[in-house]
């Protein structure tokens, strides 16, 4: 929350099945979990279909009023501008009332804090839930097979956090995750969750995405539904005297304005799905002639393909990331020696707080873009929830009540007592108050907090990170111009659990294009590979997807 707590760095990979691949090699690693020995076949359904097993949605009626309204939608967060003088306590009893500990395994993409009994955090908010919790605090870039290794020996934590773009990888992780987590559905349906009035109050649609093989398993972490955003360094703009972009004509020209290898700057450290959003290429399926087309067989992504060549090809992007798709762009961006970088919005105060110290530094998010001028941009829509908290499924009633009980703690809001302590600790002791009202971290701080509560549940997005000048009222204004154009795919409000063996070709279908982009393959070669990609998985992906999409009246 302070200047000096990034919150929660994530590597957002927050992308749907289809969209990025899955790494189906994963499911034999899961077999012996759940004696399994075939995938799933795959489940949709809306949320007015699944309302048995969600919670009854209830706003929290306890919090801070923003200062800059969001949307019921989601599609925009409210806005803070200030820490409360004085925050409210949104739960007046401690959680835990059995005297045992909660073991917790949960992802973290900073170093590791001390554990239990070295660290002061950990104490103080274990004493606030009246117990413990035990982390067992993995790195988060390799979280995959931490994920993998848990759920093959069936030795599963009382609360695991496995996040979206994790489990899209797992082929069997339906049948897995109903073997070893316990149905939340006698204890949350319907007006069951008053008894945790946080948890009730996310999205029924959040909640929805929680339901694996037609079980209430996960609590949501509600998330906006932006995938993907451009940012530049507005300071590098601003010094050469350039506007930002608001058409792939005016980005090209703009790249080869700000292109520079002699002083080791280069206009991308990453790109493409920028571009391919430009073009019009759809979230994942569009409805063209009554019948449903995949977005690799668009001509938008055939077209997107080709411009993002041409940028390869005229050197504007980044040797590191012309080398290795997966290089940190971040560290690209951070040291000037690029101009723009796509990453997820959170992204946007990860990289001020981390760069904060770089004079002059400035991120600012790029508009969306169209093909052309006076065109209109398509943005990919996320689903409403991307990281799920289970919870082992042969604890007794009473220990499944106490972790939901902590989930529900740790789902309190902006402007609460549990907030500020879940995301700074103790004042006076982890962080202080500064004289604009911005929480900074201790030197005790620094090395003992870490937001491992945070992934014991979820909680209502907002945008507070007041701390940046500016970033608040540039973030609600940059989700307001957005909105609009959030792509209505067909699925829309649909829980869609993709069949597993529909996974396999995809990851294959990505190495290929960014095999395009750096001239290993032809630009030509495109067509071929999406008709291959039809007769091994795409047609019978667009039967399956044709008959949710039926069944549902979206055809």
């Amino acid at each position: 929350m302070g200047d000096t707590s990034s919150g929660p760095s994530f590597r957002l990979q927050r992308r749907t099945l289809f969209q990025v691949g899955a790494a189906s090699t994963v499911a034999a690693s899961l077999a012996g979990c759940a004696a399994l020995e075939e995938g799933p076949e795959g489940t949709a359904a809306g949320s007015d279909e699944l309302a048995d097993l969600l919670p009854t949605y209830t706003p929290y009626e306890g919090g801070v009023e923003p200062d800059l309204p969001g949307q019921p939608d989601g599609t925009v967060s409210p806005g803070y501008l200030s820490r409360p003088a004085e925050p409210v306590q949104a739960v007046t009893e401690p959680p835990m009332t059995t005297g045992e500990e909660i073991t917790a395994i949960t992802p973290l993409w900073n170093p590791a804090p001390p554990g239990l009994p070295d660290n002061s955090y950990f104490t103080a908010v274990n004493e606030a839930l009246g117990g413990t919790v035990r982390f067992n605090i993995a790195d988060g870039n390799n979280y995959l097979d931490k994920i993998t290794t848990t759920l093959a020996s069936g030795d599963v934590p009382d609360m695991f956090q496995i996040p979206g773009w994790e489990i899209i990888k797992l082929s069997d992780f339906s049948e897995a995750a109903n073997e070893l987590f316990a149905d939340l559905s006698p204890y949350l349906a319907g007006d069951k969750a008053a008894e945790y009035p946080l948890l009730a109050s996310y999205p029924t649609a959040a909640w929805a995405m929680g339901v694996f093989g037609g079980t209430l398993l996960g609590i949501p972490w509600e998330r906006a539904p932006y995938t993907n955003t451009m940012f530049a360094r507005q300071d590098i703009l601003d010094e050469l005297g350039l506007e930002q972009p608001t058409d792939l004509e005016e980005l090209l020209a703009i790249a080869e304005e700000v292109n520079d290898p002699s002083k080791n700057r280069w206009a991308f450290a990453s790109i493409d799905q920028t571009v391919q959003e430009a073009m019009g290429v759809p979230t994942l399926w569009q409805v063209d002639g009554g019948k449903l087309v995949h977005k690799f067989e668009t001509e938008a992504f055939a077209a997107a393909i080709e411009f993002t060549r041409q940028v390869f090809d005229k050197g504007l992007v980044h040797p590191d990331y012309v080398a290795d798709r997966f290089t940190n762009a971040k560290e690209i961006i951070g040291s000037g020696q690029a101009v723009f970088y796509e990453d997820g919005l959170g992204a946007w105060h990860e990289m001020l707080g981390t760069y904060r110290d770089v004079p002059g530094f400035d991120l600012q998010a790029v508009n969306p873009m169209s093909r052309e001028p006076g065109g209109t941009p398509t943005i990919w829509r996320d689903d409403p929830a991307g990281m799920f908290t289970f919870i082992r499924k042969d604890l007794p009633e009473e220990r499944i009540k106490e972790c939901l009980r902590v989930a529900n703690w740790c789902s309190a809001p902006f402007g609460t007592k549990e907030w500020d302590l879940v995301w700074d600790g103790v004042e006076g002791v982890h962080f202080t108050v500064d004289a604009e009202g911005v929480p900074q971290r201790t030197d005790l701080g620094q090395a003992e907090v870490a937001n491992t509560y945070l992934f014991l549940s979820g909680r209502p997005n907002a945008n507070f990170k007041f701390q940046y000048p500016g970033l608040v009222e540039a973030q609600h204004a940059w989700e307001t111009n957005a909105a609009p154009f959030l792509d209505d795919h067909p699925f829309q409000g649909l829980r869609v659990e993709m069949p597993s063996d529909l996974a396999a070709e995809n990851e294959a279908m990505a190495d290929a294009h960014h095999e395009i982009y750096r001239g290993q393959r032809d630009v030509a070669a495109w067509t071929q590979l999406v008709d291959d990609w039809r007769a091994k998985v795409g047609d019978d992906a667009r039967e399956y997807y044709t008959g949710v999409a039926e069944d549902n009246d979206r055809l």
